[in-house]
């Protein structure tokens, strides 16, 4: 099979969304705005006191996001027409991972085909992984999380030929067996001469193991983090643009800028959002923006812009994926 233009490895969950004040969150002593992990008899209980209010459950996970809405780009691009000797990765982009051989697996796996992308999955024993976004109002997010058997990834005899590989911090410092191998994976690709791609997630992981977290940062062609977790590590900006060479700092409401070799290379406004329903995901469609724009010749001021333009649209949803009228602007 040619080489995918997108591998991607992460924890893969089925998410369940749901509207709730704040006192559903105290009473159920989860902690606002935080992921609040637990057994898969706690986070049933929760669902069962949701009910109703439980809007959809959806494929999760930031790596399999990612990969979802760079496959959007290709569709939007004619990319299938371009990528069409691929076989059974028609747009060229794969999700790796671990599922329990459950219902929840069977659904991840068919609505992964089901937006075109091509399923690498491990399957064992036990519980598929799955999250609860609560939303508070003003669109912020408290997470009720159960993993399951998600972190028992063990690295492939082979791995596939790829422009481009990402994967997350909390992959790769989680205490589990997808650490090991994600490390692995991340210096077999680069030998090969994938460009790896590292987003930089949860200031708390971050800031507990940041000797760690920056030596592994070190190792990306392209990196992403906001400014909570560039904090997190202790970093300025100047710090920052020697950390790789190629760097995206999310800023929110004020956008982004890119460091590039070393030093400030650009801001970015941010692309104005019609409104703001949900944040869940914003950071991920800026991700597969900007990859996709690099992976197809832009530059990486177009990169940031084409990434603005993704994570604003997916915020005016619920779920991290993009609205069905999304197309790009000129």
């Amino acid at each position: 099979m040619p080489a995918l233009e997108l591998f991607a490895l992460g924890t893969p969950v089925m998410d369940g969304f749901a509207q709730v004040d704040e006192a559903f969150l105290s009473g159920h002593k989860l902690v606002l705005g935080s992921s609040n992990f637990m057994n898969n008899e706690r986070l049933a209980v929760l669902e069962k006191a949701l009910g109703p209010k439980i809007r959809s459950w959806e494929p999760g996970d930031n790596a399999r996001n990612v990969c979802e809405s760079y496959v959007r780009l290709q569709r939007l691009a004619g990319g299938k027409k371009n990528a069409a000797q691929a076989g059974d990765a028609p747009f060229g982009v794969a999700y790796a991972g671990t599922l329990g051989n459950d219902e929840t697996a069977a659904r991840f796996v068919s609505l992964l085909k089901t937006h075109g992308i091509k399923p690498m999955m491990q399957h064992v024993n036990g519980s598929s992984g799955r999250i609860l976004a609560l939303i508070t109002p003003g669109g912020g997010r408290t997470f009720a999380v159960s993993l399951g058997v998600s972190e028992q990834y063990a690295a492939p005899a082979q791995m596939p030929a790829c422009k481009c590989f990402f994967v997350t911090s909390i992959t790769l410092l989680t205490p589990a067996s997808i650490s090991r191998a994600s490390r692995a994976m991340v210096d077999g690709m680069k030998k090969e001469g994938a460009l790896i791609a590292i987003a930089l997630e949860s200031p708390a992981m971050l800031g507990g193991k940041r000797e760690e977290a920056l030596a592994l940062a070190a190792k990306a062609d392209v990196l992403f983090l906001n400014e909570e977790e560039m904090e997190a590590l202790g970093l300025d900006e100047e710090a920052l643009a020697k950390l790789a060479p190629l760097v995206y700092l999310k800023r929110g409401a004020a956008g982004s800028t890119i460091f590039k070799d070393g030093s400030k290379f650009a801001d970015v406004p941010v692309h104005p959002a019609k409104k703001v329903v949900d944040t869940t995901g914003a950071g991920d469609n800026y991700a597969a923006g900007v990859l996709w724009a690099l992976n197809h010749g832009k530059s990486e001021l177009e990169a940031a812009k084409i990434g603005s333009q993704l994570g604003s649209a997916a915020v005016g949803k619920f779920g991290a994926g993009l609205p069905n009228e999304f197309r790009l602007e000129k």
